[in-house]
């Protein structure tokens, strides 16, 4: 299956996308990478990978994947206080514009992950 994980350098992000490679998927991630070089032990990288803002996904970029995993977000109370509407604007509006992009490429399945901070 082709999938395309939005914040695949993130949290959880930099574990699920090798794992889903590792089990047989094409895998393609999306992340602005505003956390590069703040990795929790040795950093792996994962290509492919696109340098890209989730404001940014279009339909276009979504076209011939199969399955959307979407896990980029500002997480944490601190951060989402810094700027309450880059809050709004990333992990709400972005996310919807993420799923209806989707929707239009012909994406059947999309996964949305909640922030990790939120468990």
């Amino acid at each position: 299956m082709r999938i395309a994980v939005t914040g695949h350098h993130g949290y959880i992000g930099s574990v699920l996308a090798p794992t889903l490679h590792a089990e047989g998927h094409d895998v393609v991630g999306f992340d602005s990478f505003y956390y590069q070089g703040c990795d929790f032990g040795p950093s792996r990288a994962f290509e492919p990978a696109r340098r890209m803002d989730v404001r940014d996904i279009a339909t276009d970029d979504l076209r011939g994947f199969e399955a959307v995993v979407h896990l980029a977000a500002l997480s944490n109370d601190p951060v989402g206080d810094l700027n309450p509407d880059w809050t709004v604007a990333i992990n709400g509006d972005a996310t919807v514009s993420l799923a209806r992009a989707a929707r239009s490429a012909g994406v059947q399945r999309f996964v949305f992950a909640s922030s990790c901070s939120m468990y």
